[in-house]
């Protein structure tokens, strides 16, 4: 190799490094502008922040008991109860971190929390009546945000984002959301039930939502859009994306499949249900425990095949360099 060549490569590496160098300036001093090292111990920045959240959690007291209420009523919000237990092992799998922690951001914590007491006055005020608990909901997951930020700063935030922002998650939907949701897989599912009637052969005629076979019609009402194993669903593809997989390209698709996967497994369960119906008793769609409970078995077979697919990336990961066999799941 000539010198020339060699400076040239010289040069070329160095310029590549000093443009990162640049970049991880220019993060590192966006981050140490908002944090703000810590005036006091570890100790009374924990216990301030647990009586901040102790705070937070009998000021909501009323909007929490009422939520967990309609999590009773309600079976696509049977999901909520789990969310925080989520977030708080997150939190946990980073303890030495945030025990190490010696930084806040007060100001970027309080302005996070004032918009989390606008959402509140926001529902109280009747702005969004329709939907008042999600909005005082909401307020509370800001407030939580906003105290996380005030006490252990904005490098601590960026960490354990997946686990803040999966509080999102005890929102309830807005009601316009919700039934554009319900709609979606309402209609889905039967077209999906259409194609599978077709494949296996069975005569049917379709009016809408209504199958009419032989001897037995059926409605695929909102009730049968699937939504509470859609919602599990997609709860667990971003649980398993979090822990097993670490390019987003990756995490995106195993979300993505979800969709139709919540899909054909509904169409299986309406399809199975009518050809019992049909053929062997009506009681199997009017009144049956196979009918109430049913679902059980394909949604953990949907849960299998989402879990295996979940595996077939982790390897495509590792094949191609992404994921090394030996790297922790925290890095």
């Amino acid at each position: 190799m000539h010198l020339s060549d060699y400076l040239n490569i010289m040069a070329s590496s160095g310029g590549k490094q000093q443009t990162g160098e640049g970049v991880n300036r220019y993060d590192g001093g966006l981050i140490q502008a908002l944090s703000q090292p810590l005036p006091f111990s570890t100790w009374i920045r924990n216990g301030l922040s647990l009586l901040l959240l102790l705070a937070a959690v009998v000021g909501f007291w009323r909007p929490l008991v009422l939520l967990f209420s309609l999590t009773q009523q309600e079976e696509h919000y049977s999901h909520i109860v789990l969310i925080p237990c989520l977030s708080l092992y997150v939190l946990y799998l980073h303890r030495k971190t945030i025990n190490a922690s010696r930084e806040w951001s007060p100001w970027l914590g309080l302005l996070v929390i004032g918009l989390g007491a606008w959402c509140d006055w926001s529902a109280d005020a009747a702005i969004f009546s329709p939907d008042q608990l999600s909005m005082t909901i909401l307020a509370l997951v800001l407030m939580c945000w906003g105290i996380f930020l005030s006490c252990f700063g904005v490098t601590l935030f960026r960490k354990v984002l997946f686990g803040l922002l999966f509080l999102l998650f005890i929102v309830p939907l807005p009601f316009f959301l919700l039934d554009a949701i319900i709609g979606f897989l309402q209609r889905s599912s039967t077209e999906a039930t259409a194609l599978l009637f077709s494949i296996l052969g069975v005569p049917v005629f379709r009016q809408g939502f209504v199958f009419s076979l032989s001897n037995f019609s059926i409605h695929v009402a909102e009730e049968c859009s699937g939504i509470r194993s859609a919602l599990s669903l997609i709860i667990t593809s971003l649980v398993a994306g979090y822990f097993f997989l670490r390019t987003p390209w990756t995490k995106m698709g195993l979300v993505v499949v979800v969709v139709p996967l919540a899909i054909v497994k509904n169409a299986f369960r309406i399809v199975g249900l009518s050809l019992l119906a049909n053929y062997v008793d009506p009681t199997f769609i009017t009144d049956s425990a196979l009918h109430r409970s049913g679902g059980i078995p394909l949604f953990l077979a949907s849960l299998v095949v989402l879990l295996s697919l979940a595996w077939l990336l982790r390897r495509f990961e590792e094949k191609f360099g992404h994921f090394p066999q030996k790297e922790r799941i925290l890095s």
